[in-house]
């Protein structure tokens, strides 16, 4: 791993645990054991070009996660309850999920810099046809795609949310029953 690719990783886990304000820039370069020039020469605009950079790594990371290991079964209520599966077991073992961290800098990007609400606002419209793209795949048109894949985004991520704040996966597994009616199949 190199040194821009160990900056983002520690950069992602630190900014998840501690938001872009709790997150100070010593406390990343303790963490990652550089001295100041090594961060400015890897991001030159300082802490914003970082929180986009960041923003950035953990999409495509949950891009791959959700192409490779979700959104791989024969139909697509079968992916996406895979989908809500996987983010309940993620739960149980206490693991860090992109989207949280992306949904909490997008929620603190409408004070930051314009920069960070114009990624944020990318990344999410990747996000959502990403399930628009998916849904066409299995045999939706274009304007039912894209009324399901928004019903769904929001009910997976506003579960994923309020799951996280309770510590519990209950409501992801709610939506799991409803997802019948969304997807018909």
């Amino acid at each position: 791993m190199d040194k821009k690719e160990l900056i983002l990783q520690k950069a992602s886990m630190l900014f998840a645990e501690k938001g872009y304000y709790g997150l100070g820039l010593s406390e990343l370069l303790k963490s990652c054991d550089i001295p100041k020039g090594s961060f400015y020469y890897y991001f030159p605009d300082g802490k914003i070009q970082l929180i986009q950079e960041v923003l950035e790594y953990s999409y495509r990371k949950m891009e791959y996660g959700i192409t490779h290991r979700m959104l791989i079964h024969p139909t697509a209520l079968a992916s996406f309850e895979c989908m809500l599966d996987r983010l309940a077991d993620g739960f149980e073992h206490k693991r860090s999920f992109a989207s949280l961290l992306m949904s909490m800098i997008a929620i603190e990007s409408v004070y930051l810099d314009e920069r960070v609400q114009t990624t944020c606002r990318q990344i999410y419209g990747k996000w959502q046809q990403l399930y628009v793209d998916f849904l066409m795949q299995h045999g939706f048109d274009h304007d039912e795609s894209l009324i399901k894949a928004q019903a769904i985004f929001a009910m997976v991520h506003g579960s994923l949310i309020s799951s996280w704040i309770k510590r519990s996966p209950e409501d992801l597994l709610m939506v799991k029953k409803i997802l019948p009616s969304i997807i018909g199949e």
